[in-house]
């Protein structure tokens, strides 16, 4: 496997769970996540320093809490490079929502969420497989003020975070983010955490009604929310040991599918066979060892090596993409992919190669004046 394939399964959103549900549940979550889990973007390399962040303790209350203080759905989609995504969370077909949420130290919020087909730039063979799409904005933001850990912290990424669409009547360990071929982007901005989510279209679900739920969990736990057999409604545990939060999503009823909801779940819920389940649990182990010591790999970079004849100020080609060379490293790519509008400083994106106990990194920087260097770092 190249070095390139590596960062594109890192990825993939493997989210795993650090508590366990009753055993045949856990059988069923096992099962279905080793079947439906899986995120192909090969377009999305600069983001492979996306990880999970977040814990909370459980109080609950609604504010107002300074939306006009963060970042809406749309500029997150712009910091993240996507433009065209960014287009459709101003489209009419868009839902503002804005809802802030107060669990123990932190200010959670729904930013908003958009639905449909060719929304997003990126491609992935999860689009392939269901070309509609659900995407929506959360952020996180500690109540007094400080920081949450940035990209380049060594915090960053230590603790989970889960947020995931839940189906009202739909057992939530079966259909939540991870089956319904989800995947999720994340950055730091001025000391605030957003992640924009995207997964299999959920408005076909509008008149049963959906949910968007946030824990600190790396996949979907029983210990952070309770499921209403009867009811079929899902609400957050009284005695969860983390954050349990659950919105309403207040989706356009008149665009549910009843049969296209009954087909959907019907292939969704479809055993895998036994020889697909043990192929794909060797590879999920596969990918956690990558992620593992992809991180592992990223937090040495500030006590790296700094290769003095990599620092170089790339160049530009006709189509105004950037270009740097150094040795083996041959990069053509758009500032977007690498910087938001406007930012400056070291960008979120990273790059790692290498093998056999010897690894390089290249990292890019933009300066006041809109100069873009890069650099190689030693990591061994």
């Amino acid at each position: 496997m190249n070095d390139s394939e590596k960062w594109d399964r890192l990825f993939k959103n493997t989210l795993a769970s650090d508590m366990e549900p009753e055993e045949e549940l856990n059988q069923s979550i096992i099962n279905r996540f080793k079947e439906r889990t899986r995120v192909k973007s090969g377009n999305r390399k600069r983001l492979s320093v996306v990880l999970l962040v977040a814990v909370f303790t459980l109080v609950l209350s609604i504010t107002a809490y300074a939306a006009t203080q963060l970042l809406s759905s749309k500029e997150i989609a712009e910091h993240i490079g996507d433009r065209s995504l960014a287009e459709a969370f101003e489209s009419k077909e868009a839902i503002e929502i804005n809802q802030t949420v107060r669990s123990g130290d932190y200010n959670i919020t729904l930013h908003g969420i958009v639905s449909g087909t060719g929304l997003s730039k990126f491609s992935s063979s999860a689009q392939d497989v269901n070309p509609d799409r659900t995407y929506a904005v959360v952020s996180i933001a500690r109540q007094d003020g400080s920081p949450m850990p940035d990209t380049n912290d060594s915090e960053y990424g230590n603790k989970p975070f889960l947020v995931s669409p839940l189906i009202k009547g739909q057992k939530p360990w079966q259909v939540n983010i991870m089956s319904m071929n989800g995947g999720y982007s994340e950055i730091v901005r001025d000391g605030i955490m957003y992640r924009l989510i995207e997964c299999d279209g959920v408005e076909i679900f509008a008149d049963r009604g959906v949910y968007m739920a946030v824990s600190s969990d790396r996949f979907y736990n029983n210990q952070s929310f309770t499921y209403n057999e009867d009811t079929g409604e899902i609400s957050p545990k009284a005695d969860a040991k983390g954050i349990s939060v659950i919105f309403d999503l207040p989706l356009d009823k008149s665009k549910s599918d009843s049969a296209k909801a009954e087909a959907y779940l019907q292939e969704l819920l479809k055993e895998p066979s036994v020889n697909t389940t043990n192929e794909k649990v060797a590879t999920d182990d596969k990918d956690a060892e990558l992620t593992s010591e992809f991180e592992q790999l990223k937090k040495k970079i500030p006590d790296g090596t700094v290769i003095p004849e990599s620092v170089k100020e790339v160049t530009y080609d006709d189509k105004g993409l950037i270009n740097y060379e150094y040795n083996d490293w041959k990069v053509k790519i758009s500032p977007d992919q690498l910087f938001a509008e406007g930012q400056t400083g070291i960008s979120d994106a990273v790059s790692i190669s290498g093998d056999e106990g010897k690894y390089m990194a290249l990292q890019f920087s933009r300066d006041e004046h809109g100069v873009i260097t890069g650099k190689v770092i030693d990591l061994n």
